[in-house]
């Protein structure tokens, strides 16, 4: 599994389904991954693609948490997962303006939960991608954003506003987002005075960044992305804080 890196897996974790409570007094379905130990964590609100909650989507929250982030993932469909673009779609639609909500509340939380040091970074892929360039943008209290393939362009024009550090990966081979507006980005992100940004090109890899049926190739690309998700969540959110007695 190319998102798997043993180099940074020190903890055991639990894991589990939970729900969380919206400001409007209704509940937002998540999995939840964390560290077993008595640490004030930095936190990550892992935001799916449009294919919902994916067996990939948990491993990878897993594999945050055994890195030391207290990690949830909120369910933007309910527990439905698309399983075809057909019925992803479908599911994007109905979702409507109410995912970034969903993502606002998941965020919220983590600032807030008695185990986390408050320090908490939006990490996105796709559709979440995109939802965490907007969290980036919309939130003046985030501390880091990552977007694996996110979609730029409804929010072009407005990353100068961002006070919050995001770094973008895109496939070399990228076949939805052109170019053009890959690199239109990344002049808006040398513009910013705010926050420092930076975009990443991983060679030969299309939109799925992590997808299960890379060649060896490709997979070490896909960890280079994570090395460079590591080193950057460590420089914004850092480490867990040891308990002091």
């Amino acid at each position: 599994m190319p998102i798997y890196d043993p180099n940074h897996v020190e903890y055991q974790i639990t894991t589990g389904h939970i729900h969380i409570a919206t400001e409007s007094g209704g509940q937002v379905p998540a999995y939840w991954a964390h560290p077993n130990i008595g640490s004030k964590l930095p936190a990550i609100a892992l935001i799916h693609d449009w294919w919902g909650i994916t067996p990939l989507v948990r491993r990878m929250a897993n594999h945050f948490a055994q890195t030391g982030y207290y990690v949830i993932v909120p369910d933007m469909f309910d527990g439905k997962v698309a399983a075809n673009p057909q019925e992803a779609m479908e599911l994007v639609e109905r979702l409507a303006d109410q995912g970034f909500v969903r993502v606002d509340t998941a965020l919220s939380v983590l600032e807030k939960h008695h185990h986390t040091n408050s320090k908490v970074a939006a990490v996105g892929l796709g559709m979440g991608g995109s939802l965490a360039f907007e969290s980036a943008i919309v939130r003046p209290d985030l501390e880091a954003a990552v977007a694996y393939s996110g979609f730029p362009q409804r929010y072009l024009g407005r990353f100068k506003e961002a006070n919050t550090p995001i770094l973008a990966f895109y496939g070399s081979e990228e076949p939805h987002i052109p170019r053009s507006v890959i690199e239109r980005l990344r002049e808006e992100f040398k513009q910013s005075v705010k926050a420092q940004h930076d975009i990443v090109l991983c060679e030969g890899l299309g939109h799925d960044l992590f997808a299960e049926d890379l060649s060896d190739a490709l997979r070490d690309a896909g960890r280079m992305a994570l090395r460079r998700t590591f080193a950057f969540l460590e420089t914004y959110v850092g480490g867990p804080t040891k308990p002091t007695h």
